[in-house]
């Protein structure tokens, strides 16, 4: 019988074909007729416009011609002629505002307004005599459109509805209603009841899926009957196979145990006797067996595993399988696989458990063993591997003690180097300072005689950086009339040539144009990372702008020159606002 549950939520296919095929049908014919009547919008406005380029063409020159000639008559005759082309609502000659002639309905609607100019030939010279404008109307397009957009829909509607239930028809005959007899015959199928096939009585030259699909649903009854049958003879081979399996544990080396609950007593084979250095007899004799067997764990794990077989003992859980250690009757350790399955219950509480018990003490052994000597291997290695590692450590060192004693003479033999250049560049310039003959030009080369001077008697020694910086702002004679706000460390000790740090504050700060516009002074210095950064402020009593007060090029670029080649730093001079410039440069301590 067919369930009344079943059967509320259920649908037709005959009806779900029927919706499918409107709605696919209503798609493609609104694609379509939007394709349709796009196309006949496009082809109506492409004849307005051919009939405005046709005006434009035709009554552009007959019109400037009348009305050059002034034939207000001919102009009225050409006038109602363009009205007649379609959608044409009213047409007006304007000249400067005005309006000369006119046909038609002014205040008909219009779609669309176009114009053409009026212009008239003579002697050799252009006239404009006005504009021609044209009022269109699309009243008659839209129309013709609506009336097209009505068959179609109409049409598509009558043959769509008419195919559906046609289909629909054809669907019932051949498929749901062999479905319909289908779910019946299913509705009264059991395994009880497989002696009787499916039918549908159709012809055979008339057969079709839905009779495959009927063959197959009684080779499917003819199966399982014959599958009954099969487990009916399943079911007898499996009582002489639980005999033959009960031989088959006496003669392996399993260890299987019945623990009844209710009589609280061991029934087990000679292997789980020998495996507990006991006998059959002795267990199965002995009171509280299973509290005997709980107390013989040991091992990290015991109380947990205890713990699990108390609740496996109340039903709370169904089997425990796990690794256990446990001392035998005779006080020897040993190691089983362990599995405790509840297999009969009787309201909720165990009725029979199945201990099966499979010796691993050997295995366990040799796991032992294996493992200490794998410890003592990998101590082995990591002691190797730190004298390694410590002698890869000292090893670098000394790379690295060599590479820096390798760079400093290289450095050594570089300035030795320059200094021979710097002593030829020397005497060439004192001579060249003693016969010179332009005035003009000694300051530069005094400068340049004094830093090669310092230079060819380059001694470096260890000094207070602050120190010095302070003696030399003391001697300083430009900067006793400036306020100088001094952010210097307490102390700061390096390797350099003091008469070299002078000279650098020499020509970058007294030698700085700013410095006669200066009313306050800000110097600091400070130490980021290993680098050594000087700060100097000038806060200026004017505004200027960028290229205002700019240092000497030949000069800045010596001290630029000696900043990053020696000190590996760099210079920088910014002007931050219109009253401050900002000057700044590093020192690489490592060069110190």
């Amino acid at each position: 019988m067919n369930n009344p549950a079943s059967n509320k939520n259920y649908v037709s296919i005959g009806r779900k074909l029927l919706s499918y095929l409107l709605a696919f049908s209503f798609v493609t014919t609104l694609a379509a007729f939007l394709y349709i009547l796009m196309s006949d919008y496009q082809r109506g406005m492409s004849s307005y416009d051919k009939n405005l380029h046709q005006i434009q063409t035709s009554y552009q020159q007959s019109i400037s011609y009348s009305l050059w000639n002034f034939d207000s008559r001919q102009i009225e005759s050409q006038l109602n002629g363009i009205l007649n082309f379609p959608g044409v609502v009213y047409v007006y000659i304007e000249n400067r505002g005005n309006v000369l002639h006119s046909a038609g309905d002014v205040y008909g609607q219009s779609d669309q307004r176009y114009s053409f100019a009026l212009d008239y030939q003579s002697a050799g010279q252009s006239y404009h005599l006005g504009n021609l404008h044209l009022n269109l109307d699309y009243a008659g397009l839209y129309n013709e459109l609506k009336h097209k957009t009505v068959n179609i829909l109409l049409t598509q509607f009558i043959k769509t509805f008419s195919v559906s239930i046609f289909v629909l028809f054809i669907v019932h005959q051949v498929i749901t209603r062999r479905l319909g007899r289908m779910a019946e015959w299913a509705s009264q199928f059991s395994l009880n009841k497989l002696d009787h096939p499916l039918v549908l009585n159709d012809p055979p030259h008339k057969r079709d899926e839905l009779n495959m699909v009927a063959d197959a649903i009684n080779r499917m009854r003819d199966t399982l009957q014959q599958d009954v049958d099969e487990r009916e003879r399943a079911r007898m081979q499996l009582e002489n196979t639980k005999e033959q399996l009960s031989m088959a544990i006496n003669n392996a080396a399993i260890g299987f145990c019945r623990y009844q609950p209710d009589n609280d007593s061991f029934e087990c084979n000679n292997h789980f006797a020998n495996q507990l250095a006991s006998t059959e007899l002795e267990l199965e004799s002995m009171k509280h067996p299973m509290d005997r067997l709980m107390d013989m764990i040991s091992g990290p794990h015991g109380v947990e595993q205890r713990e699990r077989i108390n609740k496996l003992l109340q039903g709370r859980i169904a089997r425990i399988h796990d690794e256990f250690c446990l001392y035998n009757f005779r006080q020897e350790e040993c190691y089983f696989d362990i599995t405790l399955q509840i297999t009969r219950y009787d309201e909720n509480r165990p009725q029979q458990i199945l201990i099966c018990v499979v010796d691993r003490t050997k295995e366990q052994i040799a796991r032992r063993h294996a493992q200490e000597l794998t410890i003592s291997l990998e101590n082995k290695v990591t002691q190797r591997t730190e004298e390694l590692y410590n002698e890869q450590l000292r090893t670098k060192a000394t790379v690295q003690k060599l590479e820096s004693e390798l760079e400093q003479m290289n450095a050594s033999e570089r300035q030795q180097q320059q200094k021979k250049i710097n002593h030829l560049l020397l005497n060439q310039l004192e001579h060249l300072a003693k016969h010179i003959h332009q005035p003009e030009m000694l300051p530069g080369i005094q400068v340049f005689l004094q830093y090669l001077r310092i230079t060819t008697q380059d001694t470096r020694t260890s000094i207070n950086l602050t120190h010095c910086i302070e003696g030399w702002l003391n001697q300083a004679q430009e900067l006793q009339s400036i306020e100088v706000n001094r952010l210097l460390p307490f102390s700061l000790i390096i390797e350099e040539n003091p008469n070299l740090i002078h000279f650098l504050f020499d020509y970058l700060l007294l030698k700085d144009p700013a410095l006669q516009y200066c009313r306050k002074l800000d110097l600091q210095l400070r130490l980021v990372d290993d680098m050594v950064l000087t700060s100097i402020d000038f806060h200026l009593n004017a505004p200027f702008e960028a290229g205002q007060i700019t240092p000497d090029s030949e000069f800045y670029a010596l001290c630029d020159h000696i900043i990053s080649l020696r000190f590996d730093g760099a210079l920088q001079r910014q002007l931050k606002t219109p009253t401050q410039l900002h000057l700044e440069f590093s020192l690489d301590m490592a060069r110190l």
